[in-house]
């Protein structure tokens, strides 16, 4: 997937964050117009066979972008070949990082993915042209405060197709879990965006609402996954619920 190329066709593209591993979680995404679906492996209950699942169920909809539960060459290579549009790596901090990264996600001589056979390659159909054109993209999710301070060589390797900001880890990594709004925060997430901008690159980011999500799309950033399904679900039911209630 050419990341920059689908980016100039319209922005922000809004996406939203999927943890419960269940068809019908997947198929009410997609009903609802998304343009990318955040798949989950890392907090969420996917794993690579029901990441494929998710995959497969959104062909010829939005686009999935898989979150691996770590960067190891095992967890790259096996999420892969689920065959989604794009993997996101999870803290990623240094450039030994992107490093492995690239040599495990890319075929020789640019790196040293092994070659199989999945749902990837059309279970072997199009493997020619999924082994010549690199029809995924790889996407470094910045929420460490080494992270930031890497970010330029991190944002800046040929190897990395577009960051993702996790604002709430990266509040963490500074000592104040959750406050995503305090300066060093704010500034730490700018200072990624403003390095993407430079490099051309596409930048995301996660946000809890849609009123953050608005401010974030307002500031710039590319790939903007709005609500976690879970929460989304509790609050419907939670407002639903308190609509229920009889007042004389």
């Amino acid at each position: 997937m050419d990341l920059k190329a689908w980016m100039r066709e319209r922005t922000p593209r809004f996406g939203t964050l999927l943890t419960i591993d269940n068809a019908a979680t997947i198929e009410v995404a997609r009903l609802a117009g998304f343009d990318w679906l955040w798949i989950d492996g890392e907090h969420g209950q996917f794993n690579e066979v029901s990441a494929a699942v998710a995959c497969a169920l959104s062909t010829g909809g939005p686009a999935t972008f898989v979150r691996l539960p770590d960067f190891s060459p095992t967890a790259i290579k096996r999420y892969l070949e689920t065959g989604c549009d794009a993997i996101i790596l999870p803290a990623v901090s240094t450039i030994d990082d992107v490093q492995i990264i690239a040599r495990a996600a890319l075929y020789p001589p640019r790196g040293q993915r092994s070659v199989g056979i999945a749902r990837a390659q059309g279970y072997g159909a199009t493997f020619q042209e999924y082994l010549h054109e690199k029809s995924y993209s790889i996407v470094a999710q910045i929420e460490t405060v080494a992270g930031v301070r890497n970010a330029r060589a991190i944002v800046g390797h040929e190897a990395i197709d577009a960051v993702i900001i996790g604002p709430y880890d990266l509040s963490g990594s500074f000592g104040i879990p959750g406050q995503i709004e305090a300066p060093e925060v704010v500034a730490a997430i700018a200072e990624i965006r403003t390095l993407c901008s430079e490099v051309g690159k596409p930048c995301g980011i996660f946000a809890a609402t849609a009123e953050k999500a608005r401010e974030y799309a307002a500031e710039g950033f590319d790939l903007i996954a709005a609500g976690i399904d879970s929460s989304i679900l509790l609050n419907s039911y939670k407002q639903l619920r308190q609509s229920l209630i009889w007042r004389d």
